[in-house]
């Protein structure tokens, strides 16, 4: 049995988007402990800090797991099924791996990103945030990450469309090229 290409390539990016989620979790322990504000208390304020909490959950499902899992399907048809990506294909499994993997972990980061600042803006000056009302933090802060947070997202959307397309193709192909012919009485 061979190692599948792009099995490796997703494993590769898993394991290095598992290292900036440890950088990051690492990053949010001390601002937890340390930060002014806490991250504790932007998570604990709801609100905009829900932005923060589902970027952060949404990068460990998107840059970490989803790229992990996806290193199995191609493993799948690349190495148990002997079907290694050729041509056209190659460009969908890159789509899926930058556009899908890659983008998409930009959107759940910026999410984050935006959340965790709107959270400290709106945290009392007391506690070393910004003292700031939810129309400021929504008009100044998030509002203009909306658009850009959607275009990355449908870039993601595009990519994992692509590459789910090149995918059961090449699966299909895959099977259809295992199956024996049958020959029926002549």
């Amino acid at each position: 049995m061979t190692e599948g290409k792009w099995a490796s390539r997703f494993l590769a990016a898993a394991v290095v988007q598992g290292a900036i989620g440890f950088v990051l979790a690492s990053v949010l322990l001390y601002l937890a402990v340390l930060g002014r504000p806490a991250a504790s208390r932007i998570v604990a304020g709801g609100g905009a800090g829900t932005w923060f909490v589902v970027g952060v959950i949404g990068y460990g499902l998107v840059g970490i797991l989803a790229v992990a899992v996806s290193s199995l399907f191609y493993h799948h048809v690349e190495s148990t099924l002997g079907f290694p990506y050729k041509g056209w294909r190659n460009y969908t499994a890159w789509a899926h791996l930058i556009l899908g993997g890659g983008v998409g972990s930009a959107a759940a980061l910026l999410t984050a990103y935006g959340g965790y600042v709107a959270g400290a803006a709106m945290q009392p000056a007391s506690v070393g945030g910004g003292g700031q009302d939810f129309a400021y933090v929504h008009e100044f802060i998030l509002g203009p990450l909306v658009v850009p947070i959607a275009a990355l997202i449908g870039l993601s959307l595009l990519g994992f469309f692509i590459g789910g397309v090149g995918y059961v193709t090449a699966w299909r192909a895959a099977l259809k090229a295992a199956r024996p012919t049958a020959k029926g009485p002549g």
